[in-house]
């Protein structure tokens, strides 16, 4: 069910800019502050202020209402996300920066891990107090909020079906799974990742958002970043007293008290607030191993077209695409780690992983675009390392990928373009900077034999997960099964920095259900 911001909920989402005229936001003790507004900050915040407790959620990125929201990839792009990269600009690491967080720039798909993925976590943390088990009541909750709908095949466009053909002729038809996603209906224009112009995606701000809102205990500051947890060690723990906050850009900060701080602002910038804590227990192993679950995209030419030339309306190009990522293909996903979709393509995207072509070729290729599809590939990835660290305040992913995850992408551009090759393909172009010419099956040997890292794959992460893992003990994990930091009596981690290992598909309902268990656990210890 879509929820509108009503004009009086927007009452109570304050830029930090216009701080001046609302003092009462800096004077006020709240019982909680919520760093982080995408699937892990507004999930907590909803859960908090419905049971009754005042809260603060800071998000660094600006309120988009949704009548600004337009077709333009390109300007949703710029105004919902920005990048991050790995050190040495190896990897783009893409974030949401604007109220909603992720959720905004997010595909829409909702996924549970699989078994073997709950059984690691296990393994990695020694607890068993979060599982597929203790998390499902969790699951219905969000499901329900969030309108996850199962897709039927009736809603298959031809890059799902080019999906569905690859898992037949790949020998693996039952590995083919009908995907949830969090909406109730879709117009099939396939814009998900910059928002929905038709605003039939569900997202925070249709959703947890105005729940919280609506119960008066939710104040909501834009434009602000959490630079730092303030408080002291008392009686050998260390209790926050508030968070040190500043308009975006700006430097000088201000600190707003409250009685609890829960960090959700993903594995990337949670990790970052923390390290950037004076004093901050056990600083040593926060931020460490942080796992990216990369993706890329394979590209094929066809001789049909895979896509619709969409209409001219109020002076805008909007694309008729169809339903996009019905099916998630897992066959590979347990033994070789990684899976794949088909994804939404768009011009700017085919024109730059083609780059390498000569001229004529580059514009033969661009020429045919409605005969093209693209696959997203999603690796789950163990890298050999990965460790926020801060570089004069800044946040930076030092990360060097293992040889299992090469060989990962190896395997997964053999068989992708096996696949593709065999229902039809008339070429298939890889996400390396120096692409192999893959015209027919003998041209799959090639594959076997290149020599690769991430400097040479054109790849990026959305999926970005660790660094505040939860554990048995200080020596497993940053929090416990409950999201408390270890060494602190009221810091909490409520986001995909929790997980121990990468999810293995996508992440965000899994993020949703751990921040309500979070939540959850501090409504009761505060009743």
């Amino acid at each position: 069910m879509i929820r509108q911001l009503t004009s009086e909920h927007r009452r109570h989402i304050i830029s930090a800019r216009d701080l001046s005229n609302h003092r009462q936001v800096l004077t006020n003790v709240y019982d909680a502050c919520v760093i982080g507004s995408g699937p892990g900050g507004a999930v907590a915040a909803a859960t908090l202020t419905q049971a009754g407790l005042k809260v603060l959620l800071v998000e660094k990125g600006p309120f988009i209402p949704q009548e600004q929201i337009n077709f333009r990839v390109l300007d949703m792009s710029n105004r919902f996300g920005h990048v991050e990269t790995t050190s040495g600009y190896r990897t783009v690491l893409y974030q949401g920066s604007a109220l909603g967080g992720s959720s905004m720039v997010f595909g829409a798909v909702a996924m549970k891990p699989k078994q073997f993925v709950f059984d690691e976590w296990l393994a990695k943390s020694g607890t068993a107090d979060i599982n597929a088990e203790t998390l499902e009541p969790h699951y219905r909750h969000i499901a329900e909020i969030m309108s996850v709908t199962r897709q039927t095949p009736l809603l298959e466009n031809r890059p799902n079906a080019v999906v569905r053909e690859m898992a037949a002729a790949l020998g693996k038809p039952d590995d083919l799974v009908l995907v949830n996603r969090y909406t109730g209906g879709c117009a099939g224009i396939g814009l998900c990742n910059f928002g929905c112009g038709v605003d039939l995606k569900g997202n925070m701000s249709n959703s947890f958002l105005p729940l919280a809102l609506a119960t008066g205990n939710l104040t909501v500051l834009t434009d602000c970043e959490a630079k730092s947890v303030v408080g002291e060690e008392v009686k050998g723990s260390w209790t926050a007293s508030g968070v040190a906050v500043s308009a975006r850009d700006a430097v000088k900060t201000t600190v707003i008290n409250a009685r609890r701080l829960i960090v959700a602002a993903g594995a990337f910038f949670s990790s970052a607030v923390l390290l950037r804590s004076p004093k901050f227990p056990n600083r040593q192993s926060i931020g460490q191993k942080v796992y990216l679950q990369p993706h890329a995209q394979v590209f094929a030419l066809f001789d049909e077209p895979m896509t619709t030339r969409g209409e001219i309306l109020d002076g805008q190009y909007i694309p008729h695409n169809g339903v996009p990522a019905i099916y998630n293909f897992l066959g590979y996903l347990k033994e070789h780690h990684f899976w794949w979709l088909a994804s939404i393509l768009y011009p700017a995207s085919l024109a730059s992983f083609v780059s390498h072509l000569p001229p004529h070729e580059h514009f033969e290729i661009m020429r045919q675009f409605h005969s093209t599809m693209s696959l997203t590939i999603t690796v789950k990835d163990d890298p050999a390392k990965s460790r926020i660290v801060l570089k004069d305040g800044r946040a930076q992913l030092d990360f060097q990928e293992s040889k299992r995850d090469i060989e990962s992408f190896r395997r997964c551009f053999s068989v992708a373009a096996k696949g593709l090759l065999a229902v039809g393909a008339r070429r298939v172009f890889l996400p390396l900077l120096r692409p192999p010419v893959i015209e027919k099956p003998s041209d799959l040997e090639t594959i076997e034999k290149l020599k690769f890292t991430y400097n040479d794959l054109i790849s990026y992460s959305d999926h970005t997960s660790g660094g505040n893992q939860f554990g048995i003990d200080a020596r497993r994990g940053v929090t416990d099964s409950s999201g408390l930091v270890f060494g602190t009596t009221n810091v909490y981690a409520a986001d995909s920095s929790l997980f121990p290992t990468a999810p293995g598909v996508n992440p965000s309902w899994t993020i949703m259900a751990l921040a309500r268990h979070v939540a959850k656990g501090i409504v009761n210890r505060a009743s």
